[in-house]
């Protein structure tokens, strides 16, 4: 077993199951979605990384400055993302987020938690939400 695969052998693969999927199911029509946010002066303060397939908006990560928290800067870019997914043509969004992060934050914005990872890492949880657009 290689422990350490070329970027030939990793891309390989992920063809491969790409080629098998869309066999199935048809191309994904994955399209990235990706948004920020500057300050006064230009500076970078937050930003949304994700994107859309199958007719599912997927958050990557949303990122708020410290600095910046708590002015609505996240719920501005999580509610731009999703409208954009609705022009798209998504029905529903998915992600996830550790215990300390921000779970309260997306279930205020209308998300369900539909599973927990325990102890990742120990002590702690991963949520994995989804919600309805």
């Amino acid at each position: 077993m290689n422990t350490n695969p070329t970027k030939e052998e990793i891309d390989f693969v992920r063809g491969a199951l790409n080629q098998y999927n869309c066999e199935r199911v048809g191309e994904d029509g994955h399209t990235p979605l990706n948004l920020t946010e500057h300050d006064e002066e230009g500076n970078l303060i937050a930003g949304l990384l994700g994107g859309t397939y199958w007719g599912w908006m997927y958050v990557d990560i949303l990122w708020v400055h410290e600095k910046h928290r708590g002015r609505g800067i996240g719920s501005g870019l999580l509610r731009e993302a999703e409208e954009e997914a609705l022009r798209r043509g998504c029905h529903h969004v998915h992600l996830d987020t550790m215990s300390w992060q921000a779970p309260e934050f997306y279930q205020k914005h209308g998300y369900e938690v539909i599973g927990i990872l325990p102890d990742i890492p120990k002590g702690n949880q991963k949520y994995l939400l989804m919600k309805a657009l």
